[in-house]
């Protein structure tokens, strides 16, 4: 990479699907509400996306699964209306051909297992529909791990949870810590024989927050060849911020800073959190995101790290993941 109009970027996670729902607007119309739609991802230089599917707790337990399968079906509509702007990502070499048609890559990703049952079925089908990125709870529990949080009672995954991690290993579909108590953290780290991802999730060093991780957990998913997208979500990047204008870029990168000291520039990626958080105010919204791509260079990071962390890492893992 030589200039900026030659970066493209994938982001590790977006509640867009939910929030376009919910707000009744057209995704391929851009709009001054929420944070994502296909043209501000362009102006963003964003060419592939986690696309989180999130059950609401008012739909639990008995509607997770038509729930889940109406937020897909949204996905799969969207990208049957979009005349090829948009692109169902289920293999490898999907990434590759977004980047040279210049379509936006959709990675269909559950934020949480409420909708897959004990013998796994709804989990074979999801990968059929293109699932390829499951993260086994939010912050709650449910019949496969406990979530972070006030209910957490410090239980690892479940002997279902870590059947649930050898079937996506089996299937090829990334696992994704994010969400993920303490105790279930280290049972996938045991479990999994594939790289696994916090894909928005900051260093709780620099910012004490329960959804951040420690020290030891970037190590072990270092170790296993993963990686960690850094959040956007204020309360996750500076204690106690109350506004997006008490979170600066420099805020930022000091969890990226963090993290390269500890582990180096190739566990470190993208994972904005866009439509399910409260944003800084310099990236209120998906067309913001190379603004923290030049904070990375301006505090001293060259093109090569700066390749790593935008799309790179992201697809090394992918690829291992998937293929």
């Amino acid at each position: 990479m030589s200039t900026d109009s030659a970066m493209w970027l994938i982001d590790g996670h977006s509640d867009w699907l939910l929030d376009v729902s919910d707000t009744k607007r057209s995704f391929f119309e851009e709009s001054s509400i929420g944070h994502v739609d296909l043209p501000r991802l362009r102006k963003g230089q964003i060419s592939a996306m986690m696309c989180a599917v999130f059950i609401r707790n008012d739909d639990l337990p008995h509607h997770a699964l038509i729930q889940t399968l109406r937020t897909v079906d949204r996905l799969r509509t969207i990208v049957e209306k979009s005349d090829g702007s948009v692109r169902l990502v289920e293999e490898y070499d999907d990434l590759e051909r977004c980047r040279e048609e210049g379509s936006f890559g959709a990675i269909l990703h559950y934020e949480g297992a409420e909708a897959i049952d004990p013998e796994f079925a709804v989990l074979r089908l999801s990968h059929a529909l293109g699932l390829r990125s499951l993260g086994l709870v939010w912050s709650r529990s449910n019949i496969f791990a406990e979530g972070v949080g006030e209910n957490d009672r410090g239980r690892g995954l479940t002997y279902l949870g870590k059947e649930l991690v050898r079937r996506c290993n089996q299937l090829g579909i990334l696992v994704d810590v994010s969400h993920l108590n303490v105790a279930g953290f280290w049972d996938v780290i045991e479990t999994s024989n594939a790289p696994i991802v916090a894909s928005h999730s900051n260093a709780r060093a620099v910012c004490n927050h329960e959804r951040n991780l420690h020290d030891d957990q970037i190590k072990a998913l270092a170790e296993r060849g993963g990686l960690m997208g850094i959040n956007f979500a204020r309360q996750f990047l500076v204690e106690g911020a109350a506004t997006g204008e008490d979170v600066s870029l420099d805020a930022m990168i000091d969890h990226v800073d963090h993290i390269v000291n500890l582990v180096g520039i190739d566990h470190v990626a993208l994972g904005s959190d866009y439509d399910g958080a409260r944003m800084p105010a310099d990236l209120y919204d998906a067309a913001q995101t190379p603004k923290l791509i030049q904070a990375l260079r301006d505090r001293g990071y060259d093109d090569d790290a700066i390749q790593k962390f935008g799309r790179d890492n992201w697809l090394r893992v992918l690829k291992n993941v998937w293929t």
